[in-house]
């Protein structure tokens, strides 16, 4: 008979102390680290709370890009369309107007196209006074996905 067998088909009270101390240490061998099941199922609830947390950071992100548009159109897009004016004794006709220099001057007031995209990637849209909800300046304005229009009749975001 081999002493595994032994070990199985006698108590454990009259066993030797050695063969006793070489069944407590199968048994740590045994219970030492996690098991696959224990694994998976830490996994799955760290998974579950990363979804959550990036489920409800999406909604930040989208309220980050309507006060960046806000803030475009009441800050650096209305200052684009008066530094024109100034430069140039009337308002442009379109934006894309901006991207080339007024006539006496070296240098566009926007040099680059994508300075007048919105955070949507979408243009920035704008109408030479008189405006519709500025009538006495211009209107210059972007939409949301959501279908809000946000314009330089707002006020800018934390005023």
């Amino acid at each position: 008979m081999n002493s595994e067998s032994h070990l199985e088909t006698y108590p454990i009270s009259i066993m030797k102390q050695d063969q006793k101390e070489s069944l407590d240490t199968a048994n740590r061998k045994r219970s030492a680290g996690f098991t696959l099941v224990e694994m998976l199922i830490v996994l799955a609830m760290i998974g579950l709370v990363a979804g959550l947390v990036i489920v409800n950071l999406s909604g930040s992100f989208e309220s980050g890009k309507i006060n960046t548009a806000r803030n475009w159109v009441n800050g650096p897009g209305k200052a684009a369309v008066t530094t024109y004016y100034l430069q140039a004794g009337e308002y442009p006709a379109t934006l894309d107007a901006m991207l080339s220099a007024p006539p006496g001057v070296t240098t566009p007031v926007v040099e680059k196209a994508s300075g007048l995209l919105d955070p949507w990637k979408k243009k920035y849209q704008y109408k030479g006074p008189p405006g519709v909800r500025n009538p006495g300046s211009f209107d210059l304005w972007t939409t949301a996905p959501d279908g809000t229009e946000i314009g330089n009749w707002d006020p800018p975001s934390g005023a």
